[in-house]
């Protein structure tokens, strides 16, 4: 998963806002000093900074440390629940983890990362990093390789240039593999998952709409379970009328202001 890193020089208040609230990921309450250590912001401005999101419950102060304030936990329920996707997506999701009794996921594509957008549980409990909101590298989970097989080949190129980071022994990790495996899900029109994420999981994935439209290009959904009971070529047809219904759902019949004017959406494959 991707590490708090220090932000190059942020110079607008917009920058060091964004710096310092994303300083606060993966991470516990965070001192004045740890927080400018991470983002590279003077002290002074980042005591300011600190305090004035402290006033409007952006951030939450516990004698020397910081946190996130309630604000933010609020703006993160708003997206969720303003994300049309989402909405058209849960009714679909919930009946595919009743028919499997898989664990069901729904991502979206995000500089070079999945974020997942909603994780529905299945009759086996599974110690998983896929929290709703969470991010993983997209080459190691099937959903990321879903939606990284329907970019256009320059986009594909800037997050195969990218330094593959390595999650468990079996991730991908050579650009060359990557884009191999990339033109056998556009061949199988699903991906797979096995242990490249989670050692002892495996999850079978396809993309939400045809590879030319918005949603083809941007999200997937999957199915993931212990990698001794999945049977993955089965659960393939499955996933890919799961993913049509969704389509048809969402995008025939709430989005079609996303399509061009005066076309007729189209029918996942």
């Amino acid at each position: 998963m991707r590490t708090t890193r220090k932000v190059d020089d942020p110079v607008s208040v917009v920058d060091r806002i964004s710096a310092i609230l994303e300083t606060f990921e993966n991470t516990g309450p965070l001192t004045l000093a740890e927080v400018t250590q991470r983002t590279g912001i003077p002290r002074s401005t980042a005591h300011r900074l600190l305090e004035q999101l402290v006033t409007k419950r952006w951030i939450t102060r516990q004698e020397h440390r910081y946190e996130l304030g309630s604000k933010s936990y609020e703006l993160g329920q708003w997206a969720l629940n303003q994300n049309r996707l989402r909405h058209g997506a849960v009714p679909v999701l919930n009946r595919l983890a009743r028919s499997t009794g898989l664990t069901v996921h729904l991502a979206a594509l995000n500089n070079g990362d999945v974020l997942y957008l909603d994780r529905i549980p299945g009759r086996t409990p599974l110690a998983l990093p896929s929290r709703v909101g969470s991010r993983l590298p997209a080459h190691v989970t099937a959903v990321g390789k879903a939606i990284l097989a329907n970019l256009e080949p320059g986009k594909m190129q800037s997050v195969t240039r990218s330094p593959l980071r390595k999650t468990t022994p079996y991730s991908i990790t050579s650009p060359e593999h990557l884009l191999t495996e990339l033109e056998r899900v556009r061949d199988h029109g699903a991906a797979m998952d096995r242990e490249e994420s989670v050692l002892g999981i495996a999850c079978v994935a396809t993309s939400i709409g045809p590879r030319d439209h918005y949603y083809g290009n941007r999200a997937a959904i999957s199915v993931c379970g212990p990698i001794g009971d999945m049977k993955m070529n089965q659960l393939v047809s499955t996933v890919r009328i799961a993913a049509r219904d969704i389509w048809d759902t969402c995008v025939a019949n709430d989005l079609k202001s996303v399509t061009p004017t005066g076309s007729a959406p189209r029918r996942a494959p």
